[in-house]
């Protein structure tokens, strides 16, 4: 991420896709050095803040254990890479996502009693967004930008509408997706830097290439550069030839959504605008520490396995090389050859009480559990429900810092996604130019009367936190308040309900079912069901 002073003036500052075609080769041969400058002080940010050390402490991978070297002089050195770092960062990502988001959608300014046109709609937007955030990919990039973020201290997803005007969303590696606020920290544009393979027509062996996106309230404008210097508008993204890479993304925003992990105290830390790791503020230093602990703890049982063979009074060869030779063969045949009676040989075993490593292990773990706010599994055997709240009590206050960040990087995500399926809808209606689509979802101009806009403050949502709980209490709950909270609020206590609407309108049409079979069976009781139930009036009185 990056915060500049000086940004120049957008392609979005155009008042059509044309002119920001026209003006994008000035711009990039103005802004050429600028570009430059942006991207080289994001991977300094990225060395100054360690990110890679965290990233492969996360993968199980520690440079400390790799160059540790021998504790003694002998040949022994276990380099066990037993990081704990993934620990850290998974318990606190399944506590908060390890169930599935509960999704409510309501227009608050009819206080949740819509007619049946806005009821048509609601229903209709829910079927719309939940087909592409409620599933395997759309869950999987919510936990992965979660996870990343909570590594990194940032994470971003980018959305797009493919050529075919699918859309699609997808969370990329923080070293290529560079955030750019300005001094009041507005994003202003987001900047994908990246490498890819080209394979040029004539050229025997493709060359590796710097391929930049840079993403703008509007426009999307495509770069590329052999040398990771000069940047030139890609020509082989580009529609035509002599019009220049840039489209239209479709949204009303730029469609990146940013996590970042909390922010940091310090201020020199802070005017960056980049959050914090999870591994960091000494938790990475317990995890080398713990990890250097454990092999030292590996070579110090190889070494109580190998005991010393003395000899006392023993004879052994007429040099050094020919008493050591003796010495081997003794050992590796188990057999002691003495050669006089005043001689004596015996082994000596080093210690074998090791209380004070194991307590070490043990201070070092709790140490960790403490300072990541993670509860021990262990210690929940047996536990109640309130003995289970208050070990994960930690846990609750770390997942609630966290949370306040990740809501809003999910609501900016639905707001993206609402903004791409209401230009497709625009854009299927037929009633409007497609080049008025940014100006509708902007509200620059009216969208036609055949089509009413989703509103992405529609959605509602809980993160429903994964704690381990006696569900029958939660039963009892549930079916103590029924009658006394609305449906719509208990349906979310229940840990298997991920839509309580849905859930909530299969159980009236469950119960308006029931209700209907109960009437025909008490009129078939008395005699007016079968062919009595079809009888019609005649329009005249009869009388016995």
């Amino acid at each position: 991420m990056a915060v500049v002073g000086n940004i120049p003036k957008l392609l979005s500052e155009y008042d059509s896709l044309d002119a920001a075609r026209a003006a994008a080769p000035t711009w990039i041969n103005d802004n050429n050095d600028w570009l430059k400058g942006v991207i080289t002080s994001h991977e300094t940010m990225l060395k100054e803040n360690d990110v890679e050390k965290y990233q492969a402490a996360y993968d199980g991978y520690l440079e400390t254990i790799k160059n540790r070297d021998k504790a003694r002089g002998d040949d022994i050195n276990h380099k066990i890479q037993a990081t704990m770092a993934g620990l850290v960062i998974d318990f606190v990502v399944d506590y908060m996502l390890g169930k599935p988001i509960v999704w409510a959608f309501e227009d608050k300014e009819d206080g949740g009693k819509p007619d049946a046109t806005k009821k048509k709609l609601l229903d209709e937007y829910r079927r719309d967004l939940l087909e592409l955030i409620v599933n395997e990919e759309g869950q999987r990039v919510l936990r992965e930008m979660l996870t990343q973020g909570s590594v990194s201290g940032q994470s971003a997803s980018m959305g797009w509408v493919d050529e075919d005007g699918n859309i699609d969303y997808e969370e990329f590696p923080i070293q290529e997706v560079i955030p750019v606020y300005d001094t009041r920290n507005r994003l202003r544009l987001v900047i994908r830097a990246y490498e890819a393979t080209i394979y040029e027509p004539g050229e025997a062996q493709p060359k590796t290439v710097t391929k930049v996106e840079v993403y703008d309230n509007r426009f999307v404008t495509w770069l590329i550069s052999s040398d990771g210097t000069d940047y030139t508008l890609d020509a082989n993204e580009a529609p035509a030839d002599n019009v220049a890479a840039v489209f239209e993304h479709m949204a009303a925003r730029i469609p990146v959504s940013v996590f970042l992990n909390g922010t940091p105290a310090t201020y020199s830390e802070r005017k960056k605008k980049s959050g914090v790791s999870d591994l960091s503020g000494g938790i990475l230093d317990l995890v080398d520490e713990y990890a250097n602990a454990i092999s030292d703890k590996a070579n110090l049982v190889d070494r109580l396995q190998d005991a010393f063979l003395v000899f006392i009074g023993a004879t052994l060869g007429n040099t050094k090389t020919a008493a050591e030779g003796e010495v081997m063969a003794m050992r590796r045949a188990r057999a002691i050859a003495l050669k006089n009676g005043q001689s004596d040989a015996k082994f000596i075993a080093p210690p074998q009480d090791d209380t004070a490593v194991e307590n070490y292990l043990d201070r070092l773990r709790d140490t960790l559990h403490e300072k990541g706010f993670i509860p021990k599994l262990s210690d929940l055997s047996g536990a109640t429900a309130t003995e289970i709240k208050v070990k994960y009590a930690g846990m609750d206050i770390k997942a609630g810092k966290k949370e306040v960040y990740f809501t809003g990087t999910i609501k900016r995500l639905v707001a993206i996604l609402t903004d791409f399926i209401n230009a497709r809808r625009l854009v299927n209606d037929g009633k409007l130019d497609p080049k008025d689509v940014y100006a509708v979802l902007t509200g620059m101009t009216t969208p036609p009367s055949s089509v009413t806009l989703y509103a992405s403050n529609w959605v509602d949502f809980t993160l429903n936190r994964n704690m381990p709980q006696n569900y029958l209490e939660v039963a009892q709950i549930v079916a103590q308040l029924a009658g006394i909270v609305p449906d719509s609020y208990l349906y979310e206590l229940l840990w298997f309900i991920p839509d309580p609407k849905a859930a909530l309108d299969e159980m009236k049409q469950q119960k308006d079912d029931a209700s209907k079979a109960a009437a025909e069976a008490a009129a078939a009781a008395i005699g007016f069901g079968g062919e009595f139930g079809n009888t019609e009036k005649t329009g005249e009185d009869t009388e016995d």
